[in-house]
Parts: C-alpha cells; structure tokens; sequence
C-alpha cells in the first residue's frame, strides 16, 4: 500500500472521481462480453442488448442468455416450494442456527425504525406512508453464495411490510441454486425465488416476463453488469443505489493495535481485485507498523486471493490532525469507516458521510457483515454524500394527504392565485378563485 502525507495529497491519490460517470470494466469482463456477442462492445452496450432480448424474448430470451453466458441451461426459472424445502437437508444445522440468529438482530435492528404516517386536521394536511407493492432482491450468487445478501435485505423489506419480496439469484451450472441461499430464503420469508442471474436477473424484475413478475423497485449487489442494468432500468422501477467495489477507510492512532487495523483492511481487500481498503491517521509510526503487520498477514491468505492485488492501489494517509481525519473521511465517504483510536466516540460528532461507522476494536466491521443488525447492503464510490445503507425507509414511499377546512382555503387561497398569476398559469389561479367566490357567496342562515 502506498503512502500520502498530507490532506490534499491523500485526496488526490485516493479520492476517484465518480466510477458512474465513465464506467471502467476489466479485460477479463471485456473479453467475456467479446465471445458472448461475437463483437468487442461496452458494457454500457451489453447490458442494452440484454435488457432488449428479454423486453423481447421473455422467459426465452432469459434460457437464451443463461446458455451463453454461463453454460446453464434452465427449464423452470421459479424456485419451487419443495426445493426450498430440501435445501435444509444440504446445510448444516449450525449453518441454520447461525442464520437463525442473524435473522433475530437485524429484525429487531429495523423494528427500531419508525413507519408511521400522520395527519394534522386544523391544517388539513398529512402523509400516508406506505411500502411498495413488490420489491426485488437480486443476491449474487453461481461460483459462490452469499445468504447474508438476502437476510440483510430481505428482512427489512419484511419489517417494513411489503406484500411481495422476491429474490432472483444466479444457478450454478446444475440449474439449481445454492441451497444455503435458498435456507436463507425461506427464513426471511421470501414469497418467490427465480434462478435467473446478470443483467437479464435486473431486466426481468425491471419488465417482466412470462414466469418473473415486475417489481416495483430494485435492491441488491452484483458485478458491474448487473449494476448498469439498474442504472438502465432506473425510471421504469426504482433501485437502491449503484453499489461498486466494496471500501473499508480505518481510522488509527498512536494507541492502535496494528493488527486489528491490518486485520479489517484485509477483510475487504479480499473481496475484488477492486476493493478500496485505506487507512487515514495521524501517526506515521502507526501507519508503519500496520503496513507491516499488513503484510505478514497478506502472505498467509490464498495465492489467489483478491488482497494481493486490492492492497497495491489501497494506501496510508499521515495528517497532521483529527480535524484533517475528519475531513479526508468526510471527502472519501467510504462505505465502512472503522474507528480504532484510543477515544473512538471523540471522533464521530465530526463524522458526516459513511455508509456504516464502527466504533472501537469490539466492532468490527466483518461483525456487521453478518450479524450485528444493520444492513451490510451500503452505499460506495462516495455515494454515502447523498445516500443510505438497506433500511425500513427503503421500501416505504409517501403519499401527501391534503383535505383542507374551509377556512383555511379562505385564508390561504389568495396567496395561492397571487404565485398562480405570478408563474403565468390561469386555469391554476382560476380553480382557486372558483370555490372561493362559491364558498364566500354561500349564505351562513342556510
């Protein structure tokens, strides 16, 4: 890992501009979509033609695109009950427990979270809050299985009632889904599970088709594929966010324990060869010892570990104070910012943008991946400026009621003509003044 010394130096060697604005695909992924489609294109054109054939093509299109892309072929796309029902018989009970008990804290996490709506009749106005109508969680899946995923997105939905939660994840060459996501399914509560992954997963929700129905909006992870699918299909439903290469920024002082701080830049280092991992403090001799303690601990994962190659572009930033902490935190608006100083509560007032904040060594990150309660699904790429992780709030929209009394049209019509007449719009100023002047004329004997 590299080293800053300096604010403006940490932010201009670590701080990408917005990864939206000029999505960058790897190689491997260009020359994957180069043998799909027989032609070297973008991704941007990829997930177009893809989006296209099952706006077209349908359940079809969806067999037509698992057979070229991942070598599956898929009879029914819907997970049957009895599936999901044999899917215990291959996890270990341990497993189920564990997921059992995750299930537990983040419920009770999100119960936290207030749905009520309200109503002020003197005024005569109000919202009605209510959850969407059916939401969809794409969980990654195939080469590996992520049941996390769906618990951590699929039990907010169910907390915040929404009628309808399905979930679409990729099959494994068999055509079956792994079974500890399945386990995973059935104790969120899920109502339906298709095995249909990538973009055309996105697009199915996004449409629908014969066998998928379209969902009202869209939550979950994926590989850049899948996120420029959200990204294209964002009008026609909504989604969560842009979720990219995930990021961890731990924040370290003199009183640090290297290890610890090495420890959670490694447990998101490996997760992609993108992954962002930086550590922001003011000791240069703290830095030191954690980029060394960084190392032994990279040479005891995997050869192929993701760590080996997301380290080299992550890096350490030596400023002179916590303010200037405060500031290379606040201008990153990393997804995990760990705090692991000597006063790790000192620092939070002063902490404005962070999908998640971890406060001391008895709160790793990794902890809350799993089990701590809140979603682990958060924002990247600086998105934590505008936006949140997975919450209640996520899946509920609000409706304004205006029911207003009579005399407050009385005292507030006029304004409402004046800004009518104002902006040029006469049928607006005329629908007030039309019930005023048959309020006004009603005699108050009658």
């Amino acid at each position: 890992m590299k080293t800053f010394r300096g604010l403006e130096e940490g932010k201009a060697g670590l701080i990408a501009a917005n990864p939206w604005l000029n999505p960058q695909a790897s190689e491997s992924t260009l020359s994957f979509l180069e043998q799909a489609f027989g032609e070297r294109i973008s991704p941007e054109e990829a997930v177009r033609r893809i989006i296209d054939i099952v706006r077209v093509d349908g359940d079809e299109g969806i067999r037509d695109l698992a057979r070229k892309f991942d070598g599956v072929e898929l009879s029914a796309l819907e997970v049957t009950h009895e599936e999901i029902a044999r899917a215990y018989d291959s996890v270990d009970t341990h497993v189920i427990d564990a997921m059992h008990k995750a299930a537990e804290e983040i419920e009770a996490f999100h119960e936290q979270q207030s749905r009520t709506g309200w109503m002020d009749f003197e005024r005569g106005v109000g919202q009605l809050i209510r959850p969407v109508q059916r939401a969809g969680i794409y969980v990654p899946g195939g080469r590996a299985a992520y049941p996390s995923t769906v618990l951590m997105i699929g039990i907010p939905a169910r907390v915040a009632n929404v009628p309808e939660i399905f979930v679409t994840t990729p099959a494994r060459a068999n055509g079956i889904v792994a079974p500890v996501t399945l386990v995973a399914c059935s104790i969120a509560r899920i109502n339906r599970v298709f095995r249909v992954g990538g973009p055309q997963g996105v697009a199915a929700f996004a449409l629908g088709t014969e066998s998928v129905p379209q969902v009202d909006k869209i939550f979950g992870p994926g590989n850049l594929l899948v996120q420029l699918a959200k990204k294209a299909v964002y009008g026609v439903v909504g989604v969560d966010s842009l979720q990219g290469a995930t990021e961890t920024l731990v924040i370290g002082d003199d009183r640090s324990d290297p290890t610890l701080c090495a420890a959670d830049l490694l447990a998101q280092a490996e997760h992609d060869p993108e992954a962002r991992v930086v550590m922001v403090t003011t000791s240069e001799r703290m830095a030191t010892r954690t980029g060394r303690e960084l190392e032994r601990q990279l040479r005891d994962l995997p050869e192929n570990s993701p760590a080996h190659l997301s380290t080299q572009t992550g890096g350490f930033v030596i400023v002179d104070t916590d303010d200037e902490v405060a500031d290379f935190c606040n201008a990153f608006a990393p997804e995990h910012l760990c705090i692991m100083t000597q006063d790790p509560h000192a620092l939070i007032p002063r902490l404005r943008n962070a999908g998640g904040i971890f406060v001391g060594e008895h709160s790793p990150e990794v902890f809350a991946d799993y089990i701590a309660g809140p979603s682990h699904s958060m924002p990247t790429g600086g998105a934590a400026r505008y936006s949140s992780p997975v919450n209640v709030f996520e899946f509920l929209k609000v409706t304004s009621l205006v029911a207003v009394p009579e005399d407050r049209l009385q005292a507030l019509g006029p304004s409402g003509i004046a800004i009518a007449r104002a902006e040029g719009l006469v049928a607006h100023a005329n629908a007030l003044e039309i019930r005023m002047e048959a309020e006004s004329a009603i005699d108050p004997a009658d």
